[in-house]
């Protein structure tokens, strides 16, 4: 009788260490169980705070990090709409992908999953991650139109062409001294809205240029200082000041072929 009771309380005991937690201690009896046997079905967390930066011919995508122990990394997909995700377009162990299989002027639609080392996945994240890259150029350098007027005015539909005479129909805005107050001016032309943005260490500083507050005929050009245009197609577009002399500027620009986009931020470099 009492070994008969000593065995049942035996495979009572054995089926026990199959619920409880991994090297659970009982007494003198004592289970374990390999954590290796155990599956781990629990996805990671949807990746949060994704964002994307307009480049020329390139979209940075960008997110927080996941904490998970047992993360791998992350996929990044992308679609023609913010609904369908089919375009697998790499597996990445850091928090940052830079997509440059991409057309300036066209729009690109963005979602992040992460997975572990067990091969669960989670969903894909929620923000309205879009952009449209566009190009971009640096260092032209106009002169005062009352001095040099055939090297004077940008268009930054045709950048190619660096400056030109500042009384074209194509002129997007010029540049110029006024002797008088002695003070350096960005002119439209064509009525091209402008609008100064204020200094910025960076190019890369203005991802997004307004949609209102513009101005015409004239800004003060400023070194240091980013500004936003609206031309007359429909267009933005930006420009950072580098350099001033009395009567020559020089400066980069970014122009966003979309019409009505207001995305214009150069790549990250972060």
């Amino acid at each position: 009788m009492m070994f008969a009771k000593i065995n049942e309380f035996m495979r009572i005991l054995r089926a026990a260490c199959y619920l409880l937690p991994a090297m659970l201690i009982l007494g003198l009896y004592g289970c374990y169980i390999d954590a290796n046997d155990t599956n781990d079905d629990e996805p990671p967390a949807v990746p949060r705070g994704v964002f994307t930066t307009t480049g020329d011919e390139q979209v940075s995508v960008e997110w927080y990090p996941n904490n998970e122990a047992d993360l791998v990394g992350y996929r990044v997909w992308r679609g023609n709409d913010g609904t369908n995700f089919d375009n697998l377009l790499a597996e990445t162990a850091v928090a940052r992908y830079i997509d440059t299989d991409v057309r300036n002027g066209e729009t690109y639609f963005y979602a992040v999953s992460a997975y572990d080392i067990d091969g669960n996945e989670s969903g894909l994240s929620p923000e309205d991650a879009r952009d449209t890259p566009r190009p971009e150029g640096r260092n032209i350098v106009l002169n005062d139109y009352q001095v040099f007027p055939g090297r004077s005015g940008f268009d930054f539909s045709r950048p190619d062409k660096g400056s030109i005479p500042w009384d074209t129909s194509q002129t997007d805005f010029y540049f110029g001294l006024e002797p008088e107050v002695n003070v350096t001016y960005f002119y439209s032309d064509n009525e091209t809205l402008m609008q100064d943005l204020g200094y910025h260490e960076s190019f890369d500083d203005v991802d997004v240029v307004p949609e209102v507050g513009y101005t015409t005929l004239f800004v003060e050009a400023i070194e240091g200082h980013i500004y936003a245009l609206y031309t007359p197609d429909g267009n933005f577009a930006k420009i950072r000041v580098r350099e001033m002399s009395g009567d020559e500027v020089v400066f980069d620009w970014a122009y966003q072929p979309d019409l009505d986009n207001v995305q214009l931020a150069p790549p990250l470099n972060r």
